[in-house]
């Protein structure tokens, strides 16, 4: 009997990439088109979706974003960083550009929490607070992605997150400097900066094109866009509830 290597799930044996360069660039505009729209609706109808950008931000509110914020990074950084491994199984090129990016973003939890400690909150009483439900669901839905459905979705999230900051976290931070006082934005500053100055919207596309292996993972790219978008939209209903009304 003729033995087989069972040997698999190394990433040795992959296929020229669906999308070529140009196939790539193309998703990409037409994924932020799709983003852009998004941020539209999302204006129009997400209850407190500008309260970050009012001439007088509500200071509780405010500190309850920075922890939520943290909460959301320290949470989701563990079942990303297991989303390595699975990443390598299929492209070794998509693990080395999520690798890249997870270790800059792992520890920006701290920027947003030294703005908080510039409150006076301290961090000791910053983890009293307990995470808001959508903050829980979002963690949870990536475990279930990566369990049934794989890394796409996570890697999507990650996505989204960085083309909004990008677009949308400079006005937000200078309306807080204005509102609230630069000396407490200065880590959300230095966040948005990074973002910008380091490419993360590129970073997380440099992964995710390699994620990308035929016509039907494009269509769930911009389902699993929508869907975290309606996480998001959850977690900002939440906040507003507690505090902006």
């Amino acid at each position: 009997m003729e033995l087989l290597n069972r040997v698999k799930n190394t990433g040795i044996s992959r296929a020229r990439p669906h999308l070529n360069s140009q196939g790539s660039l193309q998703l990409r505009q037409r994924v932020d088109q799709f983003i852009d729209r998004q941020i539209e609706n999302w204006y129009a109808t997400v209850p407190g979706a500008r309260l970050l950008e009012q001439k007088e931000v509500n200071k509780d509110y405010y500190k309850r974003h920075l922890i939520e914020t943290a909460w959301r990074i320290r949470l989701l950084r563990v079942v990303e960083s297991k989303a390595i491994a699975e990443i390598a199984k299929v492209s070794p090129e998509a693990a080395q550009a999520w690798a890249r990016y997870e270790m800059e973003e792992m520890l920006h939890d701290e920027m947003f929490l030294g703005d908080l400690r510039s409150l006076g909150t301290s961090l000791s009483s910053a983890l009293q607070t307990e995470p808001y439900l959508s903050t829980k669901l979002l963690a949870g839905y990536f475990s279930y992605l990566m369990d049934h459905e794989g890394a796409l979705g996570v890697v999507a999230y990650s996505y989204l997150v960085e083309y909004v900051n990008v677009k949308l976290d400079p006005s937000k931070v200078a309306s807080l400097a204005q509102s609230i006082g630069g000396e407490h934005v200065a880590g959300y500053a230095l966040h948005t900066k990074t973002d910008e100055v380091e490419d993360h919207p590129g970073e997380v596309w440099a992964a995710l094109r390699y994620l990308i292996n035929s016509p039907q993972d494009e269509a769930n790219l911009y389902r699993y866009i929508e869907e975290h978008q309606r996480i998001l939209a959850m977690y900002f209903s939440e906040i507003y509830n507690e505090f902006g009304k």
